[in-house]
């Protein structure tokens, strides 16, 4: 699943140039008509980085998730008769020794555009927050139909989450 993510170099986004990855967790859940996909993608990633021990980066990583899926419900599975599409939004996260990248696909072709925010206006700024918050994000199309929309977050050292969890 993950090759239908990865740009055509078949490198991870948040790789570095650096090709050797020794550690890869994954978790997906397809969000296929659920009425509360945003909710339903922060609680399985919330659930997923407890049980890789990355509590400290849940606050961070729900907020973009929830962004991610938002747009991609809102915009990337209409067909082209304003209906729902058959194909459906998953989350995908990835967690390496250095990094968790959490990846939302849809099936509509068109990339997001990061536009100036309005500060008056009630929504059009949810790319802004998940460009502040990760450490990068972008965006591939996929092998097949439509698009990936990830955004990565550096995993923090061992000793951060030791005395975090002290707390």
């Amino acid at each position: 699943m993950l090759d239908h993510v990865l740009p055509p170099s078949g490198l991870p986004p948040w790789a570095d140039g650096d090709s050797h990855i020794d550690h890869l967790q994954m978790a997906v859940r397809s969000l296929r008509h659920d009425p509360r996909a945003a909710r339903t993608a922060r609680e399985f990633t919330s659930a997923a980085l407890r049980s890789w021990e990355l509590a400290p980066l849940i606050d961070d990583t729900g907020v973009v998730v929830s962004e991610l899926v938002t747009n991609a419900v809102r915009h990337g599975v209409r067909d082209g008769g304003g209906g729902r599409s058959a194909q459906d939004v998953r989350v995908i996260l990835c967690h390496t020794e250095r990094s968790v990248l959490c990846a939302v696909t849809d099936p509509s072709d068109q990339g997001p555009s990061l536009r100036e925010p309005d500060y008056e206006a009630e929504n059009g700024r949810g790319l802004q927050l998940v460009q502040g918050v990760s450490e990068m994000w972008g965006w591939a199309p996929l092998e097949s139909r439509g698009k990936a929309v990830w955004a990565a977050f550096a995993v923090p050292s061992r000793a951060a989450r030791h005395l975090e969890a002290c707390h």
